[in-house]
């Protein structure tokens, strides 16, 4: 359950690791185990759609519980069965190889106006995982497994027609079986200086049309409670909020 960060734990220099808790989870004896046995000094939890069930049981935890994010998840209907809309031939879609690895990981320095962990990071903790470390460990996830690595991954680079670098989606393929299939994407951005311009709505739409041409149906998709812009993007494209996931950390 619990699965220990090799990457955060040495970019942090304390031992990391992650958890996510989804709604229909009951195994909380051997995850109160697991906890406690473990050999990290901070745990970072996903509760999927939480409820009181799950806020009983982490209060059961005996260790300090910082609450740093809520996420609204958001789901497509069925691609093949809505219009499309094709708003984005003004720009040039690359698929993201090793050569872009510097170029993609700039951008996303960039670009990432929030704070990595969540808005709710209380500063002690930031002291603790500078700004800088977060963004680090981004953007060596995303390098080291979005860039021809795996086929399930990919990050997909738009310039406009002056090879201007205007936005990325960065996504992973899923396939739940009995129709469910399609993309999650972890990371949509725009440029600082092209924002408000419509451009995160023609990502949007060019994420639907790189997903209809694997055959996959649907995305998930999911933005910060605090992120209005985002949450009316993915509504204006069409996406319907599916839950809400919680991110905590854990301190031993």
């Amino acid at each position: 359950m619990i699965q220990y960060s090799k990457q955060e734990s040495e970019i942090f220099g304390v031992p990391f690791s992650r958890l996510t808790i989804d709604d229909t989870f009951d195994n909380w004896e051997q995850l109160h185990h697991e906890i406690n046995q473990s050999t990290s000094k901070y745990i970072k939890i996903k509760v999927k759609n939480l409820g009181q069930p799950q806020i009983n049981q982490l209060h059961k935890l005996k260790h300090k519980l910082t609450l740093l994010e809520v996420l609204r998840v958001y789901k497509t209907k069925n691609l093949f069965e809505i219009p499309f809309v094709h708003e984005h031939e003004d720009l040039i879609t690359v698929k993201a190889t090793e050569s872009h690895k510097e170029e993609l990981s700039k951008f996303v320095i960039e670009t990432y106006n929030e704070i990595p962990f969540g808005n709710y990071t209380p500063d002690y903790l930031l002291e603790i995982f500078p700004i800088d470390k977060q963004l680090q460990c981004i953007t060596s996830y995303f390098c080291d497994n979005f860039i021809g690595q795996y086929p399930d991954k990919v990050a997909y680079l738009y310039y406009n027609q002056e090879k201007k670098l205007i936005g990325t989606v960065i996504s992973e393929h899923y396939n739940e079986g009995n129709g469910d299939a399609g993309t999650f994407p972890y990371y949509l951005a725009v440029a600082n200086d092209e924002r408000n311009k419509g451009y995160q709505f023609k990502l949007s739409n060019a994420t639907k049309l790189f997903v209809m041409n694997y055959g996959y149906p649907y995305i998930i998709g999911s933005t910060r409670l605090s992120n209005s812009y985002s949450a009316w993007a993915l509504e204006k494209s069409g996406f319907k909020c599916l839950r809400h996931d919680w991110i905590y950390l854990l301190e031993k």
